[in-house]
């Protein structure tokens, strides 16, 4: 599928991402419908439809705040949406992920602290890698990049896990156990992701040459 116009298109399975790029909201208007009618176009003769219920808009913009540029009924305007697995903010502060990524750690701590009780320290270690690290590494390359603010967020649940997971009280130091878990801290992970990120880039664009 092209487009002759400021239109990028990425598709991943049966998700697919519209992007366009304006400095004003009439021309935002005028390309997105080009784009959306183009994208119907498409779908009538390769027996695909348009999921209106799930199609929606977001502008990022971070000069304008609350701009809302909507084509007809097609789609809803958000100020956030997910997208495999990363929900993505307007102002690309990743604070909505942060905040449900919080939640996950939580109830995973909950669960860790639990399984001490009844479990085998192995079992317990491998529930923390299954139900709180894989949260943790989903998606780190792109949202670890927020505020120092939401990191710390993110690492204070980290931490209410690992003393769960050793059996520290709420106020102990953990710092000692993720050296002796052989743990890393939520931005040792994303330094860690970034940099396989670069080095398998770089070894496909060698690749390429």
């Amino acid at each position: 599928m092209t487009y002759q116009g400021p239109c990028h298109t990425v598709m991943y399975a049966d998700d697919t991402v519209i992007t366009l790029a304006e400095n004003d909201s009439d021309s935002l208007t005028i390309n997105t419908e080009r784009a959306l009618n183009l994208t119907k176009e498409y779908c009538a003769p390769n027996n695909l439809v348009l999921n209106v219920d799930k199609t929606v808009q977001i502008i990022f913009n971070t000069r304008i705040k609350n701009t809302e540029t909507t084509v007809g009924r097609l789609h809803e305007y958000k100020t956030n949406t997910k997208y495999l697995g990363v929900t993505i903010d307007s102002d690309l502060s990743w604070k909505p992920h942060i905040d449900q990524l919080c939640r996950k750690i939580s109830s995973g701590a909950f669960l860790i602290r639990r399984l001490r009780q009844i479990s085998k320290p192995e079992a317990t270690k491998t529930a923390y890698y299954a139900f709180l690290e894989t949260h943790l590494r989903f998606g780190i390359a792109t949202w670890g990049g927020t505020s120092a603010t939401n990191l710390d967020r993110v690492l204070i649940q980290q931490k209410k896990a690992i003393r769960s997971l050793v059996g520290l009280e709420q106020r102990e130091s953990c710092r000692a156990a993720f050296v002796e878990q052989n743990i890393l801290t939520v931005v040792s992970l994303y330094i860690q992701e970034v940099i396989l990120h670069t080095v398998s880039t770089e070894q496909l664009r060698h690749r390429d040459i």
